[in-house]
């Protein structure tokens, strides 16, 4: 088999791949329920990132948010343009270390969302 004339398209295609293995109901059924956010106490926020536009950028923004001290997950919606952070209540400033990382990276971090 001849390798893919372009590596990192290759590579993207593989990352898309295990994606959406990782999204299979019928796995997600073996793993057992997930627990809410809402039952952990966690505060949860949404924040808008214009310039994500690919599974490489999405892979970046969520492995800098979480490396913050104080993010609980970091979930990457690349369909929405959006970062879904959760974290302990009280640890607003968190936020904008989240939102100074993204712009860090080159991305266009917009304002978060605190969910109720």
């Amino acid at each position: 088999m001849r390798p893919h004339p372009r590596p990192g398209v290759a590579a993207a295609l593989a990352a898309a791949v295990a994606l959406l293995v990782s999204l299979d109901p019928a796995r997600a059924a073996e793993d057992g329920p997930v627990p809410s956010v809402r039952s952990s106490g966690l505060r949860v926020a949404t924040i808008p990132v214009e310039g994500m536009a690919c599974l490489s950028c999405a892979a970046s923004i969520k492995r800098a948010v979480k490396t913050i001290e104080g993010v609980s997950d970091a979930e990457v919606d690349l369909v929405r343009r959006s970062l879904r952070v959760s974290y302990p209540p009280g640890r607003t400033l968190l936020l904008d270390r989240v939102t100074t990382a993204i712009d860090g990276l080159g991305y266009k971090a917009g304002t978060p969302v605190i969910a109720p």
